[in-house]
């Protein structure tokens, strides 16, 4: 029994010529898995929206899975190592979170959300990094137009009125 083969044309020649451009550039490194599947930039905004809503409603497993496969289909993009990460801080991940915050900066130094959640958790380490973060998470968001800007405001003015206080006692004593 022998094989079909079916004649497309010059079309199909084209088509095929096309995706092994794409399936080259990503085994070289210059493509993303994302690029090669032909998602947007819409799409992959779309599904990163499905899974902070399904993080706002608590379905954190399901919100992990799916900005595992933004992260993996795109690597280069901050936004979504960002938010990956934050699920991790959920779910008490907190090496894992930082590790994913740290490489939304890698890829985008002035990520406010990244700047802020990395802070926080380095606090919390004790590690005075956390206070460098939220610094210049303020330092990008300095209006406080988003939610982690707001926030790594409030941490940095507490931070602050605690050092503050703790100099003017420090000085009253022998």
């Amino acid at each position: 029994m022998g094989r079909v083969i079916k004649h497309e044309g010059i079309e199909g020649m084209r088509m095929e010529t096309g995706a092994v451009h794409r399936m080259r550039s990503f085994a070289r490194g210059e493509a993303t898995w994302a690029e090669v599947e032909g998602m947007t930039f819409e799409e992959a905004k779309a599904i990163a929206q499905v899974g902070c809503d399904l993080a706002a409603a608590g379905r954190l497993e399901e919100a992990r899975i799916l900005f595992e496969g933004l992260v993996a289909g795109n690597p280069r993009d901050a936004g979504a190592h960002a938010a990956l990460g934050t699920v991790y801080q959920k779910l008490g991940r907190l090496e894992e979170a930082i590790a994913e915050f740290s490489t939304a900066l890698a890829r985008d130094a002035g990520h406010p959300v990244a700047l802020a959640n990395r802070g926080e958790l380095y606090l919390r380490k004790g590690e005075r990094q956390g206070f460098t973060d939220l610094s210049k998470a303020v330092e990008v968001d300095p209006h406080g137009e988003t939610a982690a800007g707001r926030r790594a405001r409030a941490l940095v003015k507490a931070i602050t009125l605690v050092a503050v206080e703790k100099l003017k006692q420090d000085a009253q004593q022998p």
